[in-house]
């Protein structure tokens, strides 16, 4: 049985791979902003999370709000991303993004608009649904297994 799931797994990594590769032929423009994965990371989850605090990055990526910050600090001094006062709580600070970060997010926007037009469109609808459905319930066992460790 852990046989199957094994080399079920590797087929999976396989395709997660050349999807990688395959897409990454695409988006050679993203490669000029010369970010790191994990500031590439945190840049999709601020864009869809605008004036987020660096505590809730922490939380959501399971790391210390000291590697957080040199992350942010490293985008805003690159203008990605802006620290903006929280007018109740004069310490903290959210993080929304900068010019850019803005450039940054319209890339990615464009990126994903070509893939859903040439690529995404010839997939039936509910196999995409599907696939999402079953990474969401994988991450769910992750999550629930961290949880009970």
């Amino acid at each position: 049985m852990l046989a199957e799931y094994r080399r079920i797994v590797n087929e999976l990594n396989d395709a997660f791979n050349e999807f990688y590769v395959l897409s990454n032929k695409n988006a050679k423009k993203i490669d000029e902003y010369h970010l790191t994965f994990q500031q590439e990371v945190m840049m999709l989850y601020i864009m869809r999370n605008e004036r987020i605090t660096a505590n809730d990055i922490a939380a959501k990526f399971e790391i210390t709000k000291s590697a957080v910050s040199q992350v942010i600090s490293k985008l805003e001094a690159r203008h990605f991303i802006v620290r903006e006062s929280n007018p109740s709580n004069r310490r903290e600070f959210y993080i929304i993004l900068g010019e850019e970060g803005h450039k940054y997010a319209e890339l990615i926007k464009n990126l994903d608009e070509t893939l859903i037009r040439k690529y995404y469109s010839q997939i039936d609808i509910a196999d995409l649904q599907h696939m999402t459905q079953t990474m969401k319930k994988i991450n769910e066992v992750i999550i629930e297994h961290k949880e009970n460790e």
